[in-house]
């Protein structure tokens, strides 16, 4: 009997030496870890905020919420970062005046809440996006994502007000609740209020746009594709054989025959029949221009057929053709392009090309919204990770009120995972960097690239 208790008791101060190894390591992780975020958080997300202020991101209707962000990533890290580094030293600055009590309280919990709900926002504009082209180019536009950000940010600063209201410095020192009988009687369950809105309403959301949107863009590239492989053997071989296969009005230039393409093009107005056609003959020295311009018809054609689906993501496989690409194309191979009827060859390719514009600006606005989806999906993988160990570690430590060493133990991992927590509000820069190529760009021209 008296071997059994020894063992327990064994086993118990063995358990006890472990959970303060842990209690220990953990405080020294949060001073080594505090001070560096601290420095960083700031500089990065001030870059963030730089860069999506360029013009590439003017009209992008995520412009607003990667901004606003960035902002209040950087209160929380500036808040929260001082005041865990100085409880490990067991200062406890919210003791020291009322003022202090009830601002770090309220920004440290509004910053992070405001923080999730706009990531959200930002994870239901990337699924209307993707899913539904036609109802993002009404309802999302940079007012409106601007609108959504400032409600965001009222909604949640008055969920928190109480915090500004309901604590103050007792007669003991310590900044703790006022004797309200109605604070009192909720404020056992705000910790719910503070799951809800920071970890559970945000993941649940997250996770089912991001689920819908990589589905929806894989399936829309496998769509793409399959069109794109039909088209590319369906429509070739019904293009009008109207081709001569020698030039008698054309000067030799080289050994290699001249070829002649014709093309019959009609304009957009409501004119006659007769006055709308036009012939365009094309003299040039290489079947590779032929090619080309045979491509660029068929990419108009493809263009028009799949307007919508175009816009949604960039077909590797189909390059946009402009008037630049044609003309150094023809001029490599000295050709020489006589035109019959009034208008020139850039103005019927500019009649052939889409109403509201180019393929080339099509392509870029299309790998503008592909790089900002793969920039949320990145960010949100993030965020939902180094949050939900806190998340978990939080509602243990008030489940296990009752047992002190189990309450250490998860005290403990709750001091841990505050590295990730912080990790996830500081480098949202690098996540963007590696992600976009679009903002790698805009960050080497701002800080790398001398000016002239």
């Amino acid at each position: 009997m008296n071997t059994t208790n020894n063992n327990t008791i064994v086993a118990l101060n063995n358990t006890i030496d472990t959970t303060n190894w842990l209690l220990h390591s953990s405080l020294w992780s949060l001073r080594i870890v505090c001070p560096l975020f601290l420095v960083l958080s700031p500089i990065f997300n001030w870059t963030c905020i730089r860069i999506f202020q360029s013009r590439i991101y003017a009209r992008s209707s995520t412009k607003w919420y990667f901004i606003f962000i960035a902002i209040f990533d950087t209160i929380y890290v500036v808040v929260t970062a001082p005041l865990l580094f100085l409880i490990t030293f067991q200062i406890y600055i919210l003791n020291w005046n009322v003022f202090l009590c009830k601002s770090m309280l309220f920004f440290n919990y509004l910053s992070c809440q405001i923080s999730a709900g706009l990531l959200a926002c930002l994870s239901i504009d990337r699924l209307i996006a993707t899913s539904c082209l036609s109802l993002y180019r009404l309802n999302c536009t940079t007012n409106l994502s601007r609108i959504v950000c400032l409600i965001v940010i009222v909604v949640f600063s008055i969920v928190n007000s109480h915090y500004l209201i309901g604590y103050t410095i007792d007669s003991h020192g310590y900044c703790s609740i006022r004797h309200y009988k109605w604070y009192e009687a909720i404020y056992s369950r705000l910790n719910v209020v503070y799951l809800l809105s920071y970890s559970i309403i945000p993941f649940t959301i997250i996770a089912i746009c991001n689920l819908f949107i990589v589905l929806t863009v894989c399936h829309n590239k496998t769509n793409m594709k399959k069109k794109y492989d039909s088209k590319k053997q369906i429509i070739l071989p019904n293009i009008p054989h109207e081709q001569n296969s020698t030039s008698r009005d054309v000067p030799k230039i080289c050994e290699k025959p001249t070829k002649v393409l014709k093309f019959q093009t009609c304009s957009t107005t409501n004119n006659t029949i007769n006055d709308n056609k036009h012939e365009i003959f094309v003299s040039i020295k290489d079947e590779k221009v032929i090619n080309n311009l045979l491509d660029s018809n068929v990419a108009w054609q493809s263009h028009r057929i799949d307007h919508l689906s175009d816009k949604l993501l960039l077909n590797d496989k189909e390059p946009p053709i402009s008037i630049e690409t044609l003309s150094t194309s023809t001029e490599n191979k000295q050709s020489h392009i006589p035109l019959q009827g009034e208008k020139s060859l850039l103005t019927s390719y500019s009649v052939l090309s889409s109403p509201s514009s180019s393929p080339s600006t099509n392509s870029q606005k299309m790998g503008v919204q592909l790089q900002i989806t793969i920039s949320l999906l990145v960010i949100s993988i993030s965020f939902i990770f180094c949050t939900l160990p806190n998340c978990i570690s939080t509602i243990m430590i008030q489940t296990y009120t009752n047992d002190e060493g189990v309450r250490k133990f998860w005290q403990a991992m709750n001091y841990f995972s505050v590295v990730p927590l912080l990790t996830t509000h500081s480098v949202n820069l690098i996540f963007y960097y590696l992600s976009s190529n679009m903002f790698r760009e805009r960050f080497k021209e701002y800080y790398f690239k001398k000016k002239t």
